[in-house]
C-alpha cells in the first residue's frame, strides 16, 4: 500500500470530505503545483517522498498558519 493511500486516524466526523485519495490523484495534485507534506514520524517505515516537506505530526497544529491557503495540500501519513 502506498503511503499516500493510508488513512490518518481521525474520528469520521472530523475527516473532511474526500479525505482519502488514490495515488494517481495525489501525484496529479503534487505535479500540478500542490504541496506534499510528509507527516510520518521519523521511526515510521517507508521510503522518503520526493518533493515532500517533512513536518512531524506533533508540530503540524503549530505550523498550520505557515501553509498556503490557495494550494492543494496532500498529506502522506501512516
Amino acid at each position: 500500500m502506498s503511503p499516500l493511500t493510508r488513512r490518518f486516524h481521525l474520528p469520521s466526523a472530523l475527516r473532511p470530505a474526500g479525505f482519502r485519495i488514490d495515488p494517481t490523484r495525489a501525484t496529479s495534485l503534487v505535479t500540478g503545483g500542490g504541496l506534499l507534506i510528509d507527516v510520518r514520524r521519523q521511526d515510521d517505515p517507508g521510503a522518503t517522498l520526493e518533493r515532500a516537506v517533512r513536518i512531524m505530526p506533533d508540530e503540524l497544529p503549530g505550523r498550520l498558519a505557515d501553509l498556503p491557503r490557495d494550494t492543494p495540500i496532500v498529506l502522506a501519513c501512516t
